[in-house]
């Protein structure tokens, strides 16, 4: 197993590093540990080193491991950051701190409707497809205004911001200018809807967090660089 602990410290020590070059205060930047495919022991690790956010992929892993460490009693926000489809809503409205992966009007209003039925408000966020790539979900970006209107009138839905999966890069720096745009988005549909918190930009991942920090990241999602490679 990897040193989880040692590297959390490494990766909180980097976003810190990467907040300050952008004049950011690096609280401001909220470190999810992506625990997709990791052991129950990896994940606990991870939560007893500080991890207090975890992100999964897919809703049966999540059920499961949201279910294994509150037996264990380790408190943790669950965020779910994978394809979401609307017939699996129903097990993550009534408890996941925040779905990422919003990318469309109809499972927005299959999210309002069984978080109203749990009796809570669920905190979401709008996936953008910046890139256009046939391999990943978000909502495109000629449909991203519908979208954040009908966030904006759902009762049941908290919508605090948007996440994006850039192209793959070798180059972190590559993928800057995504990262540019997803504030911009963000920038102007907060200016559009002023009564929205539109607080978070979910972006960055191991390879190129130091990158999406000092472009306005508040939530960067971490894997490898915290548990290692997968085997």
């Amino acid at each position: 197993m990897a040193d989880v602990a040692a590297n959390l410290r490494r990766v909180q020590d980097e976003i810190a590093a990467a907040a300050t070059r952008a004049g950011r205060d690096p609280a401001e930047v909220t470190l999810l540990a992506v625990s997709k495919t990791r052991t129950a022991d990896e994940v606990a690790a991870a939560v007893r080193a500080g991890a207090i956010h975890l992100g999964e992929n897919y809703v049966q892993e999540l059920v499961d491991k949201h279910a294994a460490l509150a037996a264990a009693g380790l408190d943790v926000q669950w965020h779910f950051i994978g394809h979401l489809q609307r017939n699996k809503v129903r097990f993550l409205a009534p408890w996941c701190a925040l779905i990422e992966s919003v990318d469309s009007v109809r499972l927005a209003d299959e999210i309002d409707r069984r978080a109203r039925d749990a009796g809570r408000v669920q905190p979401v966020l709008a996936q953008v497809d910046l890139a256009g790539e046939a391999t990943k979900f978000g909502c495109p970006e000629e449909h991203l205004e519908e979208l954040a209107a009908a966030l904006a009138a759902l009762p049941g839905v908290a919508w605090q911001g948007l996440m994006t999966i850039p192209p793959a890069a070798a180059d972190p720096e590559q993928v800057r200018p995504y990262y540019r745009r997803l504030k911009q988005w963000r920038d102007r549909l907060a200016a559009q809807w002023p009564g929205q918190d539109l607080r978070h930009l979910s972006m960055g991942m191991s390879h190129d967090y130091a990158v999406a920090v000092e472009e306005g990241a508040t939530i960067v999602r971490i894997g490898t660089a915290i548990f290692g490679p997968r085997a």
